[in-house]
């Protein structure tokens, strides 16, 4: 496949929310309830746990597809100088950031889209399942001990460029030709500046912990996420 059709076919798949598609399915819009944020994380709080879950492992499906399936050779796209902690040379990472971005910034809804952790995780273990753990545990002993996804998911996001460059200096022989650990750390940042508003209630004090959930739609009152 040509490697601009491989990055905007990565990019489409991003645009496919399936928080909306979930939460217009119970006949309520997931932006005006919770955090307003359509993702995993708001539809689990306000439509019920199974209903998140859904939703995750179906964020991470449209990052991990296009990431084992799409390619955007690095010499197709002008880069083939590049070198490979800028973009790998198969440019499946640049497909991963398709994805990802197509999540965050979706043209079907005006740009409006989530936050891309699940999206992210998914393309990451796409391309290679060894950074997708070293993310998941970080996440894990951090909403763990501080029982805060966002600041849990932003360590995830920040943990999987910082792991590649730790193999690159103690196992360049395991990365081959599959890098492009700056493609990983710009969408970190993406992540990062997504939660910007929960940084915002972090400092306030009032972001909500992993257990507590939004009161039920058509309550008086929506507890912000």
């Amino acid at each position: 496949m040509n490697a601009w059709l491989s990055i905007l076919v990565a990019y489409a798949a991003g645009c496919v929310s399936f928080a909306l598609i979930v939460a217009r399915a119970h006949r309520v819009d997931i932006r005006s309830l919770g955090s307003g944020n359509p993702g995993a994380t708001n539809v689990g709080r306000v439509l019920g746990r199974g209903w998140g879950a859904l939703v995750l492992l179906l964020d991470v499906a449209k990052g991990l597809v296009p990431a084992l399936l799409l390619s955007a050779p690095a010499a197709d796209l002008g880069l083939s100088g590049a070198p490979s902690w800028v973009v790998d040379a198969e440019g499946r990472s640049l497909v991963a950031a398709a994805a990802v971005l197509g999540h965050v910034w979706p043209v079907t809804e005006r740009f409006r889209g989530g936050k891309g952790v699940a999206t992210y995780l998914g393309a990451v273990i796409g391309l290679d399942p060894l950074l997708g753990l070293a993310g998941i545990v970080v996440h894990l002993v951090v909403k763990k001990g501080l029982r805060v996804v966002s600041l849990a998911s932003v360590c995830l996001a920040w943990a999987v460029p910082v792991t590649q460059l730790v193999l690159r200096e103690t196992s360049p022989e395991r990365l081959h030709l599959r890098d492009g650990t700056l493609v990983l750390a710009l969408l970190a940042a993406v992540i990062t500046v997504r939660h910007r508003s929960n940084f915002a209630r972090l400092r306030a004090g009032t972001e909500s912990r992993y257990d507590e959930h939004v009161p039920p739609p058509g309550t008086t009152h929506h507890e912000r996420t």
